[in-house]
């Protein structure tokens, strides 16, 4: 059972180093999130294989999952790996809770200014 999700793990990064090769081709720069929208939602990512979709080193990858930019890894075997759809859902909701507080801030300065 192990041997298959790392197996499948090996799959995933694959797939991901040839998406982000095709948007690098594409676009040279920016944070592209379009390699893991493309992944299965159930597609386990290595440390290796986020850190380039997301453009970062994977160093960064680890600072960003203790900073909660990130939700942090399940151990499978001897690697951390994520789920794509979870990373996706985890960088949506960040985004939708920053607009809210924008528009919070937003409201309460159009209030002390009429």
């Amino acid at each position: 059972m192990v041997e298959q999700a790392v197996e499948q793990a090996d799959v995933a990064d694959e797939l991901a180093r040839q998406a982000l090769q095709c948007e690098e081709r594409a676009d040279a720069g920016g944070l592209v999130l379009d390699t893991l929208a493309r992944l299965p939602e159930r597609a386990l990512l290595t440390e290796a294989a986020l850190a380039g979709a997301l453009h970062v080193a994977p160093r960064t990858v680890r600072r960003m999952v203790n900073r909660w930019q990130l939700p942090p890894a399940v151990r499978l075997g001897k690697r951390n790996v994520w789920y794509a759809g979870r990373v996706l859902d985890f960088i949506q909701a960040r985004a939708e809770r920053a607009e809210r507080g924008a528009e919070r801030v937003a409201r309460k300065y159009r209030g002390n200014n009429p």
